[in-house]
């Protein structure tokens, strides 16, 4: 109730006991929702009657009374007995000699005689100074107590009786008799009380918080408390334990408290009515909230009205979750459990979003055993994932486990489990890994299910099994079609064996299963590999000779994408040099709701973010999304993956100076699985740099070769993956063998293509070795190395960028805009921007000119067959 209607109906109840003063009784029949102020008025209203010589009593009805026969009509007898009333209507000696015996003891109509008494006794009392009587509550007073004050109200016109009878809105059905009685009557007057608007909020905010609250602050109180006056000084309680500016409300345990005695004063069926909406929560609606409860439709509607009229409701919700909390609160924990499992029934038959029927199951606690229900979680749990929230997927899940009806489903749900808690924590989801295999073994568990733990063993670098597992998967595809874990072509397994290839590249492991990659994507971790796997991973067969685009791909990213789909097109990106893209995309992704909620993604998105910012040169912004990969996700739960996230972190903490930052991660255990992995070799480069950077040249070197052993071993020694030949020849400068550099930098040179240099090692002043480089150190590499293009080479190839240089051999190759895209993963708008920034740097007119001029600069072209 704002101010200004305060006293609006205050000046009314002035005006009536003025009336009362001169003889002439009059009764106010004070209506509102439950909480609006009706006390609040009243009580306002007595201090100024009493101020004026009146007598007020006050007596108030209560739900646990309704059924106490007369009990409000002895309340009032005994306020008035107690003020000092002369006579009691109820005596033995009663005037008119009727005995107190003649009272019914139970319900049924009041004897006249005890009316009449009562009405005479008050009568007579009120001759000595005005009376002034506030019942307050009046719906809840028993049907013999109102049928005395309907018969007190018919005879107090000409007394100086006031009376102010509280009436909460939904309660017409009790009242109906009482009201068909007095309304009518010229004594009788209504006040109806409406719930706050914004500006009573802001008014009611600056007086008990003594500051003025701006629109948008008065706007949320009023959203939040429904313009109800009990539930917004309930939040003013909560507000004041943490400042006294009106600032945002934080309902706590005084709104919860409000909330539940707004329900209890509330009509009989809103409380049952608020509990099934309570439940039902998002999927509420009149009709199945009156199945739920057993109602008619039309007395819950009513309910249901009376929630929104007293400010709890919105939209048939409740505008606070605290609010909904409260009301499950209330309700004892086994009528809890059955209205959970009885709204999963009634919604599963309304057809129903999974989720919402999962939902309903898991609070039921539901440990029935059906096929239904077991599908249904499985659902929404698919649901959950596809919007982002693994946590309720994980959820929905391994309440599936203990109501599955047979070890089938068993299986196939366990598989789900391990793969949607991998999202969350690798590590939480080893738990599984072995009674996944064996499911796989005994044939328990196939289809798309049974790559589950042949992933997770790769996770984990357990190679050997994996390979094993998915042999016996293939096997039993060839044996079963109808039990293929994908589509016709078996993508599915097709996409497992191209990740192990990428994961184990060595050349000498070749498989022979129809269903195996490339004999590229074995032999290399470039982009012809990743090209590979990412149109596995999107649903190609990985034989065509067209991929799907790296930006098509990003675009069409939502939270149920392929994981892999979208690191493969952002790794295509770095490779690539569109590292401006790489960064945009990943910021892109990383702003998305649904990336917070699955803490492996966000961690693997930062983790290309920190690779593009570092090979950019930012080495701080790396670090910065090194740290956030580490935290979100512990090294040990990295698996082989590990050598990435350390590398970076490692590398980041080296360039920016760092050094006391890198010493604990050089500490961190990483499997040894990873050595066997393409992981290894951005790890041990990144160690080597570190060693180099505070003065250990010789444990550099170790490091350097190491990387390039395996490069060699795996056949996958070229430079754009990793230097390691200019990273080592630049240890041994430092350890005054420059020698054993140039001639490590010469087999560089030829690896190239580009022919045995000159002799180009020039003597410092000081003494000191510089030699040339044969691959310009990309953006990011430490500064100071000292290996760079010599002068005599010319100028152009140094203002050529790396990817206009790949461009350029292609074109030089023979190979058309088309097919320069496709290998390269860019687009043909991008091909002819380099294309025509190489023709104005190397001063040529066109395509026929390119292979003389890149031979003049030693850059040789690359033939269409990848020669």
């Amino acid at each position: 109730m704002n101010l200004a209607e305060r006293d609006a109906h205050l000046q009314l109840l002035d005006r009536l006991y003025v009336r009362c003063t001169n003889d002439r009784g009059s009764v106010v029949l004070v209506g509102g929702p439950v909480g609006a102020g009706k006390t609040a008025l009243l009580s306002a209203f007595a201090e100024r009657a009493v101020a004026h010589g009146a007598l007020f009593l006050s007596v108030t009805a209560s739900a646990s009374e309704r059924h106490h026969h007369l009990g409000l009509a002895e309340q009032l007898v005994n306020t008035l007995r107690t003020a000092g009333m002369p006579t009691d209507p109820f005596a033995d000696d009663a005037a008119d000699g009727t005995a107190a015996a003649e009272r019914p003891a139970a319900a049924g109509p009041v004897p006249v005689p005890l009316l009449q008494r009562l009405s005479r006794a008050v009568c007579a009392f009120a001759e000595r100074r005005p009376l002034v009587v506030g019942v307050d509550d009046v719906h809840f007073a028993d049907a013999a107590s109102l049928e005395v004050l309907g018969y007190l109200v018919r005879r107090i016109d000409s007394s100086a009786v006031l009376m102010v009878m509280n009436e909460c809105t939904g309660h017409d059905r009790t009242l109906v008799a009482l009201h068909a009685e007095i309304l009518h009557l010229a004594h009788c007057h209504t006040a109806r009380l409406a719930r706050l608007t914004a500006d009573g909020v802001a008014e009611q905010l600056r007086e008990r918080l003594g500051a003025t609250p701006s629109d948008q602050e008065a706007e949320l109180w009023t959203r939040v408390s429904g313009g109800n006056p009990l539930l917004l000084h309930a939040l003013v309680d909560d507000r004041t334990t943490s400042g006294t500016a009106p600032g945002e409300p934080q309902p706590g345990e005084a709104y919860r408290y409000a909330v539940v005695r707004c329900l209890h004063r509330c009509a009989p069926g809103a409380r049952g009515a608020a509990r099934a909406l309570a439940v039902l929560g998002d999927s509420a609606a009149p009709a199945l909230v009156g199945e739920l409860v057993g109602r008619d439709g039309i007395l819950v509607g009513a309910s249901i009205a009376g929630l929104h009229a007293a400010g709890l409701l919105a939209a048939n919700r409740f505008r606070h979750e605290q609010a909904r909390l409260a009301v499950l609160a209330d309700v004892p924990a086994a009528e809890l459990r059955a209205l959970h499992g009885r709204a999963a029934e009634l919604l599963h038959e309304e057809g129903a979003p999974a989720v919402a029927v999962g939902s309903q199951l898991m609070a039921a606690h539901d440990s029935v055993r059906t096929p239904w229900r077991v599908e249904i979680l499985r659902q929404a749990a698919e649901e959950a994932m596809l919007a982002g929230d693994v946590v309720a997927a994980v959820g929905y899940l391994r309440h599936a486990t203990g109501v599955c009806p047979d070890r089938t489903r068993e299986a196939q749900v366990t598989a789900e489990l391990a793969d949607a808690q991998w999202h969350i924590d690798p590590a939480k989801a080893t738990r599984h890994l072995d009674q996944l295999v064996r499911l796989v073994r005994y044939g328990m568990l196939t289809g798309a299910e049974a790559l589950v733990p042949v992933k997770h063993l790769i996770w984990w670098g357990e190679f050997t099994r994996a390979d094993a597992l998915l042999k016996q998967i293939e096997a039993h595809e060839e044996r079963n079609p109808s039990a293929a874990s994908t589509a016709p072509g078996c993508t599915g397994v097709r996409l497992v064996r191209s990740a192990l290839a990428l994961c184990v590249p060595d050349p000498s492991d070749r498989h022979g299963a129809s269903c195996g990659p490339p004999d590229g994507a074995a032999t290399g971790v470039g982009p012809l590999a990743a090209r590979t796997f990412l149109d596995l991973s999107t649903g190609g067969t990985g034989e065509g000779e067209e991929a799907q685009g790296v930006d098509q791909v990003l675009r069409s990213t939502r939270a149920g994408s392929p994981l892999a789909a979208v690191l493969l097109a952002l790794t295509l990106l770095i490779q690539t040099d569109r590292l401006d893209d790489a960064v945009s995309w990943s910021d892109r992704l990383l702003e998305q709701r649904w990336i917070e909620r699955v803490p492996m993604r966000r961690a693997m998105l930062e983790t290309v973010r920190s690779a593009a910012a570092l090979r950019r040169g930012e080495a701080v912004k790396a670090g910065a999304s090194a740290r956030t990969v580490l935290r979100l996700v512990a090294p040990a739960s990295w698996g082989v993956a590990v050598g990435l996230p350390l590398a970076l972190a490692v590398r980041s903490g080296t360039e920016t100076g760092a050094y006391d930052t890198v010493v604990p991660l050089l500490n961190t255990p990483v499997p040894p699985g990873m050595f066997e992995t393409p992981f290894a070799l951005p790890y041990l480069q990144a160690l080597g740099r570190y060693h180099l950077a505070v003065g250990r040249p010789h444990t550099a070197l170790t490091h350097f070769r190491s990387c390039g052993e395996l490069m060699t071993k795996w056949r996958i020694d070229v430079p754009h993956l990793v230097d390691w030949r200019n990273d080592a020849a630049t240890a041994m400068v430092a350890m005054g063998r420059v020698q054993e550099a140039r001639s490590l930098m010469e087999e560089q040179y030829l690896r190239r293509g580009a022919g045995r240099p000159a002799d180009r090692v020039r003597e410092s002043a000081g003494g000191a070795a510089t030699v040339p480089a044969a691959v310009p150190q990309h953006r990011g590499d430490p500064p100071g190395l000292p290996f760079a293009p010599h002068p005599d080479s010319g100028d152009a190839p140094s203002e050529l960028t790396e990817a206009e240089r790949r461009v350029a051999a292609l074109a030089a190759g023979g190979c058309t805009n088309r097919e320069i895209a496709g290998r390269l993963f860019i687009t043909m708008s991008t091909v002819e921007q380099h294309l025509t920034k190489i023709y104005r740097k190397l001063r040529v007119r066109g395509r026929n000119d390119l292979p003389s001029a890149l031979r003049v600069h030693g850059l040789p072209p690359c033939l269409p067959n990848g020669g």
